[in-house]
């Protein structure tokens, strides 16, 4: 490589927002589109994807198991889902080193306040923030 050129890195999109907002329908079409992303889904508890995900954070992390074995509600166990998931986050950012994907996209639960008040969020943001050096949020409460 050339001095010169800077590596390449893909632009990282963190689809965030309230339940129902259209999150998993803007990913969808996304993954659809000529240029496939590498696409990252960090919904514990859907039951079904209309699209593909290269990392799904249920093959990591089972949101029913954390429900009974930590004693939560819903929206508890996908926090601590999230927060578990997170500890392995550097090898999600290898994983989207790698890949010749030249956009990522992170499909988010419609729990807003992980991303908002957890650490899990934090580290999520900052560890893709601090690689990439690109990162684009987009915000889709309707």
């Amino acid at each position: 490589m050339n001095m010169a050129e800077k590596p390449k890195v893909p632009v990282c999109l963190i689809a965030l927002g309230m339940a129902g907002s259209g999150k998993t329908s803007l990913v969808s079409r996304l993954s659809n589109s000529p240029k496939k992303p590498y696409v990252v889904n960090l919904d514990p508890a859907c039951i079904q994807m209309p699209y593909f995900a290269n990392i799904d954070i249920r093959d990591t992390v089972n949101y029913k198991e954390v429900m009974k074995q930590y004693k939560l509600g819903p929206n508890g166990a996908i926090v601590t889902s999230l927060n578990l998931f997170s500890t392995k986050f550097p090898e999600v950012i290898s994983f989207i080193e790698k890949s010749p994907n030249e956009l990522c996209v992170l499909d988010t639960p419609g729990q807003i306040e992980v991303f908002t008040w957890s650490v899990s969020g934090s580290i999520i943001t900052e560890t893709l923030a601090s690689t990439f050096l690109q990162l684009y949020f987009t915000s889709l409460i309707v």
